[in-house]
Parts: structure tokens; sequence; C-alpha cells
């Protein structure tokens, strides 16, 4: 019975070395020789693996691919596509091309070796990525993505798995297995190409081709990525991913903060109309990019492993990242609570509704909403009212508003029973536990009345505190429940309807801001549809709300 041989070392040796035939100009053969090492990753019909030069000891990515693989005609042209197209680009945020050579089993590309892995491997050690290294890596990416456009070429397989992290915390866009060089200006491709999660809705109906559009696609797909920790249309069945994607169906999870100007920036790109995303200068200029002092070229190796320390995001953004929930007892300067106030981007929605000037005149005794902002995205939802008072309701349901006098302000938390408990403050004599609670009231106030001109407010009369108890955002308005249960409804056409509980008349101003007053039980039977229309709409959405479904502050 036969026995076997256990290979010996130097055989095992000799198994991963591999010589590269050069033939020189005088026809002489030079042997180069690379040691096959660690093993770092495969992708379509290739495995990679670090390849050490013998001669100049420099380590290298080699991306080797077997010539069985390469049978068919299609798919030799379509390495050596890739072969042509990724060794004419010379970038910095782009892998490095070396060169390529072949033996009788193998054809072999050797690449820029990035050895802090990728984007991938990253988000899979941390589970989510802070915005201000999002913002860094996207503007690496950005860059890499306007030289190959320039270039004519479309990347086509833009991932997380495909942004290699350099030695010094580069990123590097590699992998041009499925891109394609344009030959013309406005000529589409229509093979159906990519990876499931990533693929923009305009390749998946090959009939309408497809260009430079399905990498902006994906950038917004990496952004949600990297911020949430999954991609926005995965599922576990690529056929439901593709139906979301066709769709454009997916959602920011309640339970992960992420900034307004994230979730902007993402929703302005992923639009199934290619033609209505933004260009790379778009992006570039959006108020994500904008937010604090300044974006760090290049991230600490340290943040391969453990967020940022706070004292290093407070070096770019002074914005401290915190819910109104997790609001620490220590004493910030107002001006490191928030951003410039230019730089707050209004709202979560496709088109953010910017702090709305009410049109509201009503009966003397009422008092309306006059502008707001929506930041509850991160704090919660601040406004002006008629009076001259300002305050905030927090994302925690605790509320705080500043009389008109500017000397006193109330705050107010719910009891175990539900009902409302009011403190009552002097502005001199702030409580440390709420001091920064306060300080975003006085942002808000300030980014307000920025435009505001000088009016006398209404009167105030002492004793008489009135504030937003609830609010709730639809797509067609914004509603507040006032603590003397007065009601205003603001809609997106500038059109209100404001219900007066203690006088018991509705107010309803039309797109012309004409006012109408009548008692409330006349209001369904007016005339005017587009009045009737809104009244009914306000009914609805009070019956809603007070029937305790709505548990949130923004619908869908």
């Amino acid at each position: 019975m036969a026995m076997s041989k256990k290979p010996s070392q130097d055989s095992l040796l000799n198994d991963n070395i591999i010589e590269e035939k050069i033939i020189t100009a005088d026809g002489e053969v030079q042997i180069k020789k690379y040691s096959k090492r660690k093993f770092l990753g495969k992708g379509g019909f290739a495995r990679v693996y670090e390849f050490l030069s013998l001669d100049t000891r420099k380590s290298q990515a080699a991306k080797i691919i077997g010539k069985d693989q390469l049978t068919k005609q299609r798919r030799r042209q379509k390495l050596m596509s890739e072969i042509k197209i990724h060794k004419s680009l010379f970038h910095q945020n782009i892998v490095s091309f070396e060169h390529f050579f072949e033996d009788s089993e193998n054809v072999y590309i050797l690449l820029e070796l990035c050895t802090n892995q990728t984007l991938s491997e990253l988000l899979r050690r941390r589970k989510r990525l802070t915005e201000l290294e999002v913002q860094c890596y996207m503007l690496q990416i950005i860059s890499a993505l306007e030289y190959i456009h320039k270039k004519n070429v479309i990347h086509r397989d833009l991932k997380i798995g495909n942004l290699f992290i350099s030695e010094k915390m580069e990123i590097k866009l590699g992998d041009f297995g499925l891109a394609s060089k344009l030959d013309y200006e406005g000529q589409k491709r229509k093979t159906i190409c990519g990876t499931p999660n990533y693929i923009a809705p305009e390749v998946l109906d090959s009939k309408l081709g497809h260009s430079f559009e399905v990498d902006i696609w994906a950038l917004g797909v990496i952004m949600y990525t990297l911020l949430l920790g999954r991609p926005p249309f995965e599922t576990n069945d690529v056929k439901k991913t593709y139906n979301l994607i066709k769709m454009n169906a997916y959602s920011f999870p309640d339970q992960i903060s992420v900034s307004s100007e994230a979730k902007s920036l993402i929703t302005q790109i992923l639009k199934s109309d290619p033609t209505r995303r933004p260009t790379l200068n778009d992006i570039l200029e959006h108020e994500f990019f904008h937010m604090g002092n300044s974006i760090p070229k290049l991230l600490p190796v340290s943040t391969l492993a453990v967020p940022p320390s706070e004292a290093y995001i407070k070096k770019y953004n002074p914005l401290p990242c915190y819910q109104p929930t997790e609001l620490a007892h220590d004493t910030v300067p107002v001006k490191n609570i928030l951003m410039s106030s230019k730089k707050i981007l209004l709202s979560n929605t496709e088109k953010p509704l910017k702090s709305t000037i009410s049109t509201a005149l009503v009966t003397p005794a009422t008092i309306w909403v006059k502008k707001w902002i929506d930041y509850s995205s991160k704090y919660g939802l601040g406004y002006l009212l008629s009076n001259g008072s300002a305050g905030v309701y927090f994302n925690d349901s605790t509320k705080i508003i500043l009389k008109p006098d500017q000397r006193i302000f109330y705050y107010i938390e719910r009891s175990s029973n539900k009902k409302d408990l009011v403190f009552t403050y002097d502005i001199n004599q702030v409580p440390e536990k709420m001091y920064k609670k306060f300080a975003l009231l006085q942002h808000f106030k300030s980014y307000l009345e920025a435009d505001e001109e000088k009016t006398n407010p209404t009167a105030d009369e002492e004793g008489d505190l009135n504030y937003v108890k609830k609010w709730l955002r639809t797509k067609r308005a914004i509603l507040f429940r006032f603590a003397n249960k007065n009601v205003q409804v603001s809609f997106q056409d500038k059109t209100e309807v404001i219900l007066s509980n203690e006088a018991k008349v509705m107010t309803y101003v039309n797109k012309k801001h004409e006012r109408l007053t009548m008692p409330m039980n006349k209001a369904l039977e007016s005339a005017d549809p587009e009045m009737s229309k809104r009244v009914k709409y306000t009914r609805d959405i009070l019956n809603y709300m007070m029937s305790g479904k709505a548990n949130q502050n923004a619908l869908t």
C-alpha cells in the first residue's frame, strides 16, 4: 500500500514563487521572481494575494485570473478592457496600476498594495462611522470620480468593497473590472452590471441606458451605508432588493442619529431619475461638507479600530454630537453649542421646509407660530410665537419657552401622570443641568430672528403661558397644538388653518394671504373647495394625533 509523502518546506516555498519572464529588446530573457504571500480577497473570477518582489523587496497586490476562466472571447476582452482602462489612470485616490504579465496558467495584474484593507472591512469592525469620517472619505471618493469622469470612464461597480485604504489612510478607488470608457459625449451603456445593493435604477431598465450618473447613485448608497451601517435597499433576496431600488423605497431608522444635512444630501443623490441627481460639484457645495470649521484630509490610523475622539472631532466641527436625552451637565459656551446659523439645514425632507413666516392674523387673543425650524434629526423644533416668545420642543418631549421680555424662561417636562410640570427660571440663573438646552433655545431664537423686522410683540399677560405642546409633520403640512388647546396647521403651499379653542372659531388663510374667520361648526360647510379640503385634512390629522397613533413627529 502506497503512503502519501508529506511535502518538504522547500517544495512548499517553491510553489509560492511566481516567475515573470521578460524578453528584452535584444531578445534576452530575464526572470523576475515574486513570493506569493497573504491571501487578500476574491472577486468575480479573480483571487488577490500579496506579492513580494524578490528583487526589489517591494510588496504589491496581485490580482490572479486563471486562464481556464478566460476561454470565452468575451471574458478575455473584458479583462483586457479593464487593464487598458486602469493602466491609463493616475490619481492620488486611485489604486496605482503597476503592470501585468502571464504564464501558462494565469494572468497577473500587479497593483498598489493598500495595507489597511477596504471600507468594507472597516465598517465590519466599526459598525458605523461618524459624520466627520464620512465627510473625509467622501471628499476623496469624489476626487477620484471627478478624475475618471473627465477621462470619460464610468466605474459602474462603486461600493465600499472597492474602496481601499492605504498605509497613509488615503482612500483608493480600485477594481475596474466593470468600468467602461465612453467613445463620445452622450453615449449610453446598456449592460446590466454591478453589485445588487449599489445598482442604480436605470441600470436595471437596460432600455434606458446609463452613464456617469450610476456612479453618483452609488456614492449616495455608500454615504448611507457608512452612516447607517448597512445599504439602504439591502434585503436577503436580490429580486426584492431590485424592486426596492426601482421603487426608491428606503428610510432612515429612528434609532440611529443622522444629521439633517446628511439625510438631505443622501435624499438628493438617490433620485430615481438620473437627470435630477446632483453633479459632483453640486455635492461638494452641499451643506453636509460645510457644517464645521474644516474637514481633515486624512484620518488617524486609530480610527481603523475605534471612532475618533470627541476632542478630535471638535477640532474640526464644534457642533457636539448628542441628542437632547443625552445632554451632559457641563458648561459649554453658547457659540460652541451649534454651528453658524447659516449652516443649519432646516429639514430632512427632499425639499427642505425652511423656517416659515406665518401669515396668520386671527382674533386678538390667539397666539400662533410665526416662524419655525425643524431640526428634530438632532435636537428638536425651534419656533417664534406671534407674542414675541421663543421656544423649543426637544426630542425628549421637554419644552422650553422664553418670555418676550427675555428675562424669564419656563422649562416644561412631563410628570408620571402625563401632566406638564412647569418650572420658572431667571435667565441669569440657568441651572447647570439645562445649560445646553437653554443655549440651543438662544441659538434657535437668534437664527429665526435674523431677518425679522423689529416690531412690538403683542401683550403677554402675566401668568398666561402658552407654548407648543405637541407637533406633527406630514408630507403636506406641519401641525402645532398649543397648551391652550388651540391648533395651527401650516401647509406647504403657504395656506393655513387656525382653530381657536376658547372662541370656537376657525381662521383660514388662502394662497393670496386673504383671511376668513368663521364659527368652527360652520367651517366644513364652506363653498370654497380649497378651504374645505384643508379643513377636512386638519380634522383628519387631529383625529389621528388624538387617537394616540401618532407617536412620532414626522409622518411618511
